[in-house]
């Protein structure tokens, strides 16, 4: 039994961490890269809004995990900023865990030359934990004589519900243009307090991420069998939160309107390893896009977490989108 926990615990920690940081979730593509870094909001100062839902089953019955994460910014174009708003809903159902977080950030931006800007952001989050007592067995529950389980528990912790509530800064900065971007974040700065106990502390981790992403076009000469309009979206980043490292990377093909690309993600956790890939898909017409990924597993051990099956809705409010003609291309400075 203690085997078991301590796997599904270590399970729990990579898999959280390998999409992020804790709560973060499973917001691991290019295409949510202010989930990463806040900065990305400011991008192109186009205001836009959007919805990310992932769920993944484990173990037996009714196990899960899964992700609900909303975002939106407003761009002040003439005044060179703009606001992002993120929240976040993380539950694990066998643990009765949920965490749920909201994150205000402001992005302000710095012309470098006529096509290559700076943004930086400043991020300010308020977050909850807590675990629902009825997902908890106790000792006095379980009958080994019948094989059943009673219930009600006499146990003095059947009617402890432990949260938590907690305050969280971070902060970013981002520089790009048409070919390439470069950013860095800080997340968890002011490292918070997120123990159950109020006898003891248990902190986040400050976490840093690096991020690079280079787009090219791979239709130069108008080949006949690409559409006008493709590009290839190479993206990688790489985040340390303590003893835990992750790692990764996508290769998007944007042909007018539709994508198609690979991706891989590692994390380590101490000695523990697990290793993805998957596959990334999506369509844009006019305002709207819709993205599509599913990940899987290298291998089929305790330390690798299952398949996943993610579906992103994004809108912007840009008045131009509608005359872009199959233009999709990610990396672009037309609008500042």
């Amino acid at each position: 039994m203690k085997s078991f926990i301590s796997r599904h615990i270590i399970l729990f920690v990579l898999f959280a961490f390998s999409f992020g940081h804790a709560q973060d979730g499973f917001i691991n593509t290019s295409r949510n890269m202010q989930f990463i870094n806040p900065s990305y909001h400011g991008i192109n100062m186009i205001s836009k809004a959007g919805v990310n839902y992932s769920r993944f089953d484990f173990g037996e019955g009714t196990s899960y995990i899964d992700n609900k994460y909303l975002y939106g910014n407003f761009a002040f174009e003439e005044m060179n900023f703009s606001i992002g708003l993120d929240v976040n809903s993380f539950s694990l159902t066998n643990l009765g865990l949920s965490e749920n977080q909201i994150d205000l950030s402001y992005i302000y931006k710095i012309p470098v030359n006529f096509d290559t800007y700076i943004l930086g952001a400043l991020t300010l989050g308020i977050g909850s934990q807590d675990i629902d007592k009825s997902s908890l067995i106790f000792q006095d529950q379980i009958d080994l004589t019948l094989g059943t389980i009673s219930g009600v528990s006499r146990d003095p912790l059947a009617d402890f519900s432990p949260s938590t509530n907690y305050f969280d800064i971070g902060a970013s900065a981002l520089i790009y243009n048409e070919t390439f971007l470069i950013g860095l974040s800080l997340d968890h700065i002011n490292t918070p307090n997120v123990s159950f106990n109020n006898e003891s502390d248990f902190e986040k981790e400050v976490a840093f991420s690096l991020q690079a992403a280079m787009e090219f076009n791979v239709n130069q000469y108008g080949r006949s069998f690409l559409p006008d309009y493709s590009y290839m979206l190479m993206y990688l980043y790489a985040q340390q939160a303590g003893e835990t490292l992750r790692i990764y990377s996508s290769q998007e093909l944007q042909m007018d309107g539709f994508t198609l690309g690979l991706l891989q993600s590692l994390a380590k956790y101490r000695d523990n390893n697990s290793l993805e890939f998957g596959l990334i898909s999506g369509f844009s017409s006019e305002n709207y896009r819709v993205d599509l990924v599913y990940t899987f597993p290298s291998s089929q051990t305790n330390f690798n977490p299952p398949s996943i099956f993610q579906i992103g809705v994004t809108m912007d409010f840009n008045r131009f989108s509608r005359n872009r003609r199959g233009n999709y291309k990610r990396l672009n400075t037309d609008n500042m």
